[in-house]
């Protein structure tokens, strides 16, 4: 206790920035504070994104190995009902959604569920950072990974990770170190990209809550025993990890009024970049798979399809967000939702409208351009693109 405390006096004068500490000990920032653009540019770049991901997964209706995939937004449930066009807000925070579809949950294959969930799990740990600050608490960002080449196969790196990272937050050194280091609780993120050179990369950022202040030397300190049981287990699945070549990276959350936001907008830029919504490469020359999706449909490369198949199977039933016991209550931000139930559930407001099931195989085939005007002139620009197009449509029955 003596080693926490003598830690926690030092840093309470101090001003905790947010830094990665490599082989060098050099800082830099985990979030850049660049000038938000205007609601209507905000509302222009989520459109834009959108429409990336609705026109990815039409393209998985007939290409995925999974039966959600391509089922999702695809058909209604048990292919009965209509599918209902839904409204809310108005001028430039309008948003237009469906219900009555079919939805996979998949956080990893499909591009439109993705983008959903990965917006609740960013507000769930903007609302975790912030209770941490009323707290008085501290953050960290620590990301882990492993030494990977092409002759290892996706399987083999994520079940290794899965191992090492369980070895690290179970057994008595981490019982231990949850009272010396006011261990409240983490929450783990996966991240799978694929690079030419070094093949499958996998590996995991985690967001650490503590109970009180604690200095970046402190936090090096418990990383460092974490990377310890981690090559550990590394090792015994056949792997290895070099902490000062981007095995490891510690990143103190600098505790203000904003830095709940800050750490919700680098998950989402996180999420953005795995959806595949960027033009850019992924880090270090790696894509993300939806990346090496887009590619393989551009180019038909088959080696780019074959790896997203292999993707997709390895990835199916597993976890991108997982919680440590009692974080959520601790935090005040109530019953964890699966992948699934924040898939299933409404975009909000209410049910304008609903298309003829009849109609519904030629709308889907450019539905964003339905959102598109609906957002732009509400329910009237709604009825007006569906007539347009010879689509059928209908009210409830309470607007009737």
């Amino acid at each position: 206790m003596e080693m926490r405390d003598e830690a926690r006096a030092t840093s309470r004068g101090e001003d905790k920035r947010m830094v990665a500490r490599g082989a060098e000990g050099a800082a830099a920032p985990l979030v850049t504070k660049a000038p938000l653009p205007s609601p209507a540019g905000q509302a222009a770049r989520r459109r834009e994104r959108r429409d990336v991901a609705y026109q990815l997964r039409s393209r998985l209706w007939e290409l995925s190995t999974l039966t959600r995939v391509r089922h999702c937004g695809r058909y209604t449930h048990a292919g009965v009902g209509a599918p209902g066009l839904r409204l809310s807000g108005d001028g430039a925070s309008r948003r237009a959604g469906l219900s009555g579809l079919q939805s996979c949950g998949s956080t990893w294959s499909c591009p439109v569920c993705a983008r959903k969930i990965a917006g609740e799990r960013a507000e769930d740990l903007r609302q975790v950072v912030k209770a941490a600050a009323e707290h008085n608490g501290a953050a960290a960002m620590i990301t882990m990974t492993l030494r990977h080449n092409r002759s290892h196969s996706l399987r083999a790196c994520w079940d290794a990770l899965s191992y090492a990272w369980s070895k690290v937050t179970s057994g008595k050194h981490y019982v231990a170190e949850q009272g010396q280091f006011g261990i409240v609780g983490w929450a783990r993120c996966v991240e799978v990209t694929y690079g030419e050179t070094s093949g499958w990369h996998v590996h995991l950022h985690a967001l650490v809550i503590l109970d009180s202040p604690t200095s970046p030397e402190m936090l090096d300190e418990l990383a460092g025993r974490w990377w310890t049981r981690w090559e550990r287990a590394l090792n015994r699945k056949a792997f290895t990890a070099v902490a000062d070549r981007g095995g490891l990276d510690v990143r103190p959350v600098q505790m203000h009024e904003g830095s709940a936001d800050e750490i919700a907008r680098y998950f989402n830029k996180i999420a953005a970049e795995v959806v595949g919504q960027s033009t850019k490469e992924g880090r270090c020359g790696n894509r993300t798979l939806f990346q090496v999706l887009r590619d393989g449909l551009q180019t038909g490369n088959a080696d780019d399809l074959e790896r997203w198949f292999d993707y997709e199977q390895v990835s199916r039933g597993r976890k991108q967000f997982t919680w440590s016991r009692g974080l959520r209550d601790w935090a005040g931000i109530g019953a964890h939702r699966s992948d699934e139930e924040i898939a299933e559930s409404d975009t909000g407001g209410e049910t304008v409208l609903f298309i003829d099931p009849e109609s519904w195989p030629s709308v889907r085939a450019s539905v964003t351009g339905l959102l598109a005007a609906t957002e732009a002139n509400g329910l009237a620009g709604a009825q007006s693109w569906l007539t347009d197009r010879g689509a059928r449509w209908f009210f409830p029955p309470d607007r009737r």
